[in-house]
């Protein structure tokens, strides 16, 4: 072989090393660590609507079967939809601009209403079993 035809197999071989190794030599980029806040806060707020669209389905479901009346059953669906819809906007807010919620009162504004909303649902559960343990010993 030649000295320029070793001299362009050595280049070669260089930049084939090069390419191949490279990616190997450089630091990890982190590329998702910077949107990780965003999709856990997206995931809370994704499973708290599903906790109040299940919630007002129970709901439904007890006025449907007479467990709750139509007074309590209409002021209880209208606090678990006005919750959903403080969850809606907060997802909206936070696809909107890109940003977690920095608002920590809003934060924690969305994890009272939250726990608010499973204790009453949990208080609403055990008068109706109440009812029902009532309504079967008469």
């Amino acid at each position: 072989m030649s000295v320029p035809g070793l001299l362009i197999a050595l280049i070669l071989s260089g930049v084939a090393l090069a390419i191949v190794a490279g990616p190997l030599l450089r630091p990890a980029r982190r590329e998702g660590v910077a949107e990780e806040p965003l999709r856990r806060q997206r995931e809370r707020i994704h499973a708290y609507y599903e906790r109040v669209l299940t919630n007002i389905r129970d709901l439904d479901e007890d006025f449907a079967t007479g467990k709750i009346n139509e007074g309590d059953y209409r002021e209880e669906r209208e606090v678990w939809a006005q919750r959903g819809i403080r969850l809606l906007r907060a997802a909206d807010q936070l696809e909107r601009d890109g940003s977690p919620i920095a608002d920590a009162d809003e934060a924690e504004g969305i994890d009272r209403a939250i726990e608010e909303a499973v204790a009453a649902y949990r208080v609403g559960m055990r008068a109706a079993q109440g009812e029902s343990t009532a309504g079967e010993s008469t």
